[in-house]
């Protein structure tokens, strides 16, 4: 599992305060809109508001006693939007599945499932114990799983022919980026996570004027890992880091900071702490990683396109939330 993989989430920590609120000060009509609301239509299908705050049980646990500030209230409503969007996809996906009579049976997750806890020899406890750590439940893991099974069959289907990597581009990546690919080349690594990519946009360039530092930024306004030591995520091997984090970090030297990245649901910071390097691989020890990396970056870009024509043959309708 990729690093950025072990922050994903349901990591949506504040969005539900704002319907707590509501719940209080009319429970009633709260509670009829809750059960029985629309939020959203995909082509028909409906997307309930229980439904969106089954989504977002976490946030309850995460938010819990907290006073949340004018400017955080402004990025939960930010942050519902992003979770309904996901929602939506979700149903897209499902629905071009059906179009092109693709299924995942449950006996096909649940091998998946079994796979992936033997790569990673984790027990069934080992596992819940992880996901416990992560706000997530089994049934969260599950459903990503499902939702990954059948969105690379649709990729794969659909645009296969079109994620091609080549040798030079292979080689063109390893000479870019030689010090990367060396034994126990690693990066020490601080991390903001937070609702919107907007959001760390606006705190990135606070922090590069100087108007507050990345720790004292972490320690704040992190909705991740490494709250109270200024964001610290300690040592990652470069081999580890998800494509993403790998792009956004490359070139950079201590003291610098990322643009924003993907984290899920949520949007973060990367400061590059500090560098160790190693002993510099040769090509072919690396070709299949390289390789393994251009092909998902180029993946996630066709995902993307893929995503983005559904929705403009779709008919989606908002609702009040």
């Amino acid at each position: 599992m990729r690093v950025a993989g072990k922050f994903r989430a349901e990591l949506v920590f504040l969005a539900l305060l704002v319907l707590t609120m509501l719940l209080c000060s009319a429970p009633a009509l709260a509670e009829d809109v809750v059960l029985d609301g629309v939020v959203a239509l995909a082509n028909g299908k409906a997307i309930t508001h229980y439904e969106l705050e089954e989504r977002m049980q976490p946030v309850y646990e995460q938010t819990r006693g907290r006073n949340l500030t004018s400017e955080e209230l402004g990025q939960v409503a930010s942050l519902r939007h992003r979770i309904l969007d996901q929602m939506i996809d979700d149903i897209l996906i499902e629905q071009d599945a059906e179009h092109y009579k693709l299924k995942v049976t449950d006996t096909e997750v649940n091998e998946q499932v079994k796979d992936f806890l033997t790569k990673r020899k984790l027990s069934e406890e080992e596992f819940k114990k992880q996901l416990a750590l992560q706000h997530m439940t089994r049934d969260d893991f599950v459903r990503n799983m499902r939702r990954d099974m059948i969105k690379h069959q649709l990729i794969g289907g659909l645009v296969t022919s079109k994620v091609v990597v080549t040798d030079s581009e292979v080689e063109q990546r390893y000479n870019e980026r030689k010090s990367e690919f060396s034994k126990d080349s690693m990066v020490q690594l601080s991390l903001i996570l937070v609702p919107s990519p907007k959001a760390a946009q606006d705190l990135k360039e606070q922090i590069e004027s100087g108007k507050i530092s990345f720790a004292a930024a972490a320690n704040k306004f992190s909705q991740g890992p490494g709250v109270g030591s200024g964001g610290d995520i300690g040592f990652i091997a470069w081999k580890d880091l998800a494509p993403e984090w790998n792009a956004a970090l490359t070139g950079l030297k201590p003291g610098q900071i990322s643009a924003p990245v993907h984290v899920q649901d949520l949007a973060g910071l990367l400061e590059v702490v500090s560098l160790k390097a190693g002993e510099v691989l040769p090509l072919d020890a690396v070709r299949e990683q390289i390789f393994q990396s251009l092909h998902d970056a180029k993946f996630d870009k066709l995902f993307q396109e893929y995503m983005q024509k559904l929705r403009e043959k779709a008919v989606i309708e908002y609702k009040d939330l």
